[in-house]
């Protein structure tokens, strides 16, 4: 059985390396998500602003982007978000910042505006 320390160092070397494998590129993260009753685009849009301004507070170096995809032609209440981060580093430090208070208030007034059914995390490279 490994020791608290052993696992410890095993994870911050395991970070490291992730990191440096994806020094190049940034990090997106989508999100497919629907509106639930009584909501608007505009709860959504109003809220993703906060949410935005948070983290880019919250993680050092900031550069975190998000942006709200809606539908043109189709089911109007389906909507994506693509949250993009300059590093794996900063999409690590946002997810320990929405442990946080003000974070989970946060996501307590996402979740009363929408349903994310899933999300998938991409390294992306411009071409």
């Amino acid at each position: 059985m490994k020791s608290p320390f052993t696992k410890a160092l095993s994870f911050i070397i395991a970070l490291g390396l992730s990191l440096s494998a994806y020094a190049d590129t940034r990090i997106e993260q989508v999100w497919s998500c629907t509106l639930n009753d009584g909501k608007s685009m505009d709860d959504v849009k109003a809220l993703n602003h906060k949410w935005v301004k948070y983290v880019n507070k919250a993680v050092k170096g900031g550069d975190i982007q998000s942006y709200v995809a809606t539908a043109i032609v189709g089911k109007m209440a389906v909507f994506i978000f693509v949250d993009s981060f300059p590093n794996m580093g900063s999409w690590t430090a946002k997810e320990a910042a929405m442990d946080a208070e003000e974070g989970k208030k946060l996501n307590e007034a996402f979740d009363e505006i929408a349903e994310c059914q899933s999300n998938s995390l991409y390294s992306v490279e411009e071409s």
